[in-house]
């Protein structure tokens, strides 16, 4: 899919030229504020999402050919998806892709893991062979479009860099970067705690569309 612009026509020949605007590659707002920028893009045709939630990404877009899982709302697991190879033109995924470590001590863990998907009890090996079969499965019934948002984080005192982790994967499975939007979301909840400043503190996370090579 692309976005044709409007044209604006010139009295001399071969001088129109397109104008109107362009989808940004860095975004601000909320997740549906995103979904809305890039929907004309990426999601026309028939969708699906994965990991559904409570359908926070589909608030300002909804795509008219959709469907949707969580493991919550109807027990289907993302790496195992009950659909056939190919049957979707894009799917997306947002996977819980921080481990559990030291969150416990967080005065406001609930919401952190409510916001940014963290898994209590789950070890970052787990998570990591987690993610990356929710991946492979995504790919399988895609025909053209994955979605994944994801982020960088510190964890165990290590510097996660998930993004490029999820394009290597991709790359794997034959699949290529197609695009990487930034999303703005600001700080978030923590950070209270933080007595010595190690790092920039994280106050984005990636939209990464991925197509088939």
């Amino acid at each position: 899919m692309t976005i044709a612009r409007p044209v604006q026509t010139s009295f001399m020949e071969g001088m129109d030229r397109p104008v109107g605007p362009l989808p940004l590659s860095v975004q601000q707002g909320n997740n549906a504020d995103l979904v809305s920028v890039i929907a004309p893009l990426y999601l026309a045709g028939s969708v699906l999402d994965v990991t559904y939630g409570r359908g926070m990404w589909w608030n300002r877009f909804r795509p008219d050919r959709f469907t949707f899982h969580d493991i919550e709302l109807d027990g289907v697991d993302f790496t195992n998806l009950p659909h056939e190879d190919g049957e979707f033109d894009a799917v997306c995924y947002d996977p819980p892709y921080i481990p559990a470590g030291g969150q416990a001590t967080t005065r406001d863990a609930e919401r952190l893991r409510s916001c940014f998907g963290l898994t209590p009890g789950r070890t970052a090996n787990e998570l990591d062979a987690l993610v990356t079969a929710g991946l492979a499965e995504c790919c399988r019934v895609s025909n053209r479009w994955v979605l994944v948002k994801c982020m960088e984080f510190v964890g165990s005192a290590a510097f996660r860099d998930m993004p490029t982790e999820i394009s290597n994967a991709a790359a794997d499975l034959g699949w290529i970067v197609h695009d990487r939007i930034v999303h703005f979301t600001g700080t978030g909840p923590g950070g209270h705690n933080i007595f010595t400043v190690k790092r920039a503190r994280r106050a984005h996370s990636y939209l990464i569309v991925l197509a088939k090579r």
